[in-house]
């Protein structure tokens, strides 16, 4: 009897446990970045010269347009150029060849991206 009770509660807590997690699932960042005003997370800047690297970083990609980047709060804000659009995949790829050169543990994932305007 003590077993059967065990599982039940077991099983409520995982169902619960899914319920909590599935909008997070849901809520994933899109493939490609079109036109607008972007905001994100950084995963880890480690010193000083990580937020003019994220900078001049995007910056050089002809798709981007204005980036501005908090170190303290390790957030970077960025502009998608005007009839332009980029994939995640690129962008992410020269963050983290850009991260691999600073080395130091950093790790320019973007995290929590969101369309801001």
């Amino acid at each position: 009897m003590k077993t059967r009770t065990l599982l039940a509660v077991v099983t409520g807590f995982i169902f619960l446990a899914m319920i909590a997690v599935a909008p997070i699932a849901a809520q994933k960042a899109p493939e490609v970045l079109k036109t607008g005003e972007y905001t994100a997370k950084v995963k880890a800047i480690t010193c000083g010269g990580c937020g003019p690297l994220i900078k001049r970083t995007m910056e050089g990609m002809k798709e981007i347009g204005s980036v501005s980047v908090d170190s303290t709060n390790k957030t970077v804000q960025f502009a998608v150029k005007k009839d332009a659009s980029i994939k995640l995949v690129d962008l992410q790829k020269a963050l983290d060849a850009a991260a691999k050169g600073m080395g130091m543990g950093a790790d320019y994932t973007l995290l929590d991206l969101k369309l801001a305007k």
